[in-house]
């Protein structure tokens, strides 16, 4: 029952050791025979750009001028929607304007003109080029374009409902000229929705009686995932694009982690045939386990063991160095009979154990959502990812509904225990690779500016260990 999940609180993951070099995968180049397969990018593009303007929503009640105001307004001319906004004849100094004048600028961003207020992240533009601009949907086209079938460049989005006609209004213009192009996309399922309690753990009553149901997370869209047709499925969140002219870093990675991913898939099929067929060696099988797959067992490898650990989904993680972002990272984790690599949220660790603690603070590596989920199995034949998921690993967090606080429930994260009973490969990618916007002023970041001559002499200098 869920109500007892919020009685027995969060369960937290047993984390043995943050990963180091030691547990990643070596990029070996690229094959580029992945394409081969049937690929889609999977976009989780539900979000509204509403907590992306929150300081500048706060400036329209308070007028204070903070750091980051001020920031705003001094590299206005540097955003992607500049011109849209203030229009020719209403360009001005930055110095001359007062609170009034960007209070109306800001009205206009959000409210009057632009509506961006009332946008999904998705359709806010985010880079400027000479002769147009650029929205996350953009960008996710133009680099699949790169990266996957060039004759078949499928990219699945997950939108809420409310910005249905937005976004296909949006993406009529934008595909037609481009057959290659299929765009798909699909709602957050109202059935993965799950009850709020009060802060007694009993249901959240709403003044009809009724319990209140809220959207569980991200871990909701794993049977979106799993509604899908394809080989290989690549995952990056909307808000994690990057200017063209610095789109290199990461076209090259994800080809790299493509090929991994087929390489060790290509062999945890053969092995799986050789079971099958009575025809194996399981010390070669342990050893690939242990040396390729971080799997390693606390007690006899079997026929049956093998089977259970090789005919499994597969997922190669791209992880960042750690710079203090917000979010999961890379642990080797202990599941009671085996150890092996797993993506965890803060939340899912027991920060109260110095132990664990101190786990935690040696974090050399950040999860920034970039996956190549190798799908089907040994046969062709798709998995059940919803087979693949610990329910456990469920989060707990508060939050209110109309000033009444509350306790929410959320699915395992879709990169967390949604897949647990994955097989995980962790290869570190360039820095440049990650670049979420998460206010405004992040769009003022080198990811999301044209290249300069010292931003790629910076780049060709920097080495992934």
């Amino acid at each position: 029952m869920d109500m007892d999940k919020f009685k027995h609180g969060n369960k937290y993951v047993d984390i043995v050791r943050s990963v180091t070099a030691d547990e990643l995968t070596a990029a070996e180049g690229i094959n580029e025979a992945y394409t081969n397969h049937k690929c889609m990018k999977f976009i989780p593009a539900s979000g509204a750009a509403t907590r992306m303007f929150k300081d500048l929503y706060t400036y329209l009640e308070n007028r204070e001028e903070t750091p980051f105001i001020r920031r705003f307004f001094e590299n206005l001319h540097h955003f992607a929607f500049y011109r849209d906004l203030v229009g020719d004849e209403n360009k001005m100094d930055a110095g001359k304007r007062d609170q009034a004048d960007k209070a109306k600028i800001i009205d206009r961003l959000l409210t009057s003109k632009l509506k961006y207020g009332n946008f999904p992240k998705a359709l806010i533009k985010m880079h400027a080029y000479e002769n147009t601009t650029a929205t996350p949907i953009d960008e996710h086209i133009f680099e699949g374009e790169q990266y996957l079938d060039p004759e078949a460049v499928d990219l699945h989005f997950t939108i809420a409902p409310e910005h249905e006609d937005l976004f296909n209004d949006y993406i009529t213009g934008l595909v037609s000229d481009k057959p290659h192009v299929a765009i798909t996309y699909s709602f957050q399922k109202g059935e993965t929705n799950t009850p709020a309690a009060d802060m007694e753990n009993e249901p959240f009553l709403l003044e009809n009686g009724e319990v209140l149901y809220r959207p569980g997370g991200h871990g909701s869209l794993l049977e979106n995932l799993n509604d899908l047709d394809a080989d290989i499925l690549f995952i990056k969140n909307i808000d994690n694009v990057c200017h063209r002219s610095q789109v290199e870093d990461t076209i090259q990675s994800k080809k790299e982690l493509a090929s991994v991913g087929l390489k060790v898939k290509t062999q945890i099929d053969s092995y799986i045939k050789d079971l099958k067929a009575d025809d194996y060696d399981l010390d070669d099988i342990e050893t690939f386990m242990k040396e390729t797959l971080n799997i390693s067992l606390k007690k006899e490898l079997t026929k049956e063991w093998a089977l259970y650990f090789l005919n499994r989904p597969l997922r190669v993680c791209g992880m960042v160095k750690n710079s203090g972002e917000p979010g999961g990272g890379p642990f080797v984790v202990d599941n009671g009979d085996y150890l092996d690599l797993q993506i965890c949220e803060k939340s899912e660790i027991d920060l109260t154990d110095p132990h664990k603690q101190e786990i935690f603070n040696s974090s050399q590596f950040f999860n920034p959502v970039d996956l190549v989920c190798f799908v089907k199995d040994y046969k062709g034949q798709k998995f059940n990812l919803m087979d693949y998921r610990k329910e456990d690993r469920y989060f707990i967090t508060e939050k209110s509904y109309k000033g009444r606080p509350l306790k929410a429930l959320e699915h395992p994260g879709l990169w967390n225990g949604s897949m647990h009973h994955w097989n995980t490969l962790f290869v570190e990618v360039p820095e440049s690779t990650f670049n979420p916007v998460k206010n405004v002023n992040d769009l003022l970041r080198e990811g999301h500016r044209e290249a300069t001559d010292d931003s790629i002499e910076a780049k060709a200098n920097r080495v992934i260990v």
